[in-house]
């Protein structure tokens, strides 16, 4: 019986706290849509665990990849599919030891 008085305000106070996530909160803006090509600003929420990012256009020809240790950035010449308006980006979360802590795929209507 004595056990169960010992489990019980660690399961009170160790459980319900919550953490934001990296990549949780992601803004896009399209600053300028030009001759069938964007310059987009990307944010998202900031985190400490985190030590830099990965972000990269997929739709993009060629594929475009930059690195950045900001929660903002800004990437021209984005261009969508073929025969759509449609761009597909990621960001890519890492810890200081280069591992990956998450990542997220973005599309965007450059027309807009």
């Amino acid at each position: 019986m004595n056990r169960i008085f010992f489990l019980i305000p660690l399961f009170v106070f160790g459980v319900g706290t919550a953490y934001a996530e990296p990549l949780e909160d992601i803004q896009t803006l399209v600053l300028d849509y030009e001759d069938n090509s964007a310059t987009l600003q990307l944010d998202w929420n900031f985190d400490e665990m985190v030590k830099k990012y990965k972000i990269g256009c997929v739709s993009c020809i060629p594929n475009a990849v930059h690195f950045s240790t900001d929660d903002s950035f800004t990437m021209k010449n984005v261009t969508a599919f073929p025969n759509s308006p449609i761009a597909m980006l990621y960001i890519i979360a890492y810890d200081s030891n280069d591992e990956i802590i998450n990542a997220k795929q973005i599309l965007v209507d450059i027309n807009k």
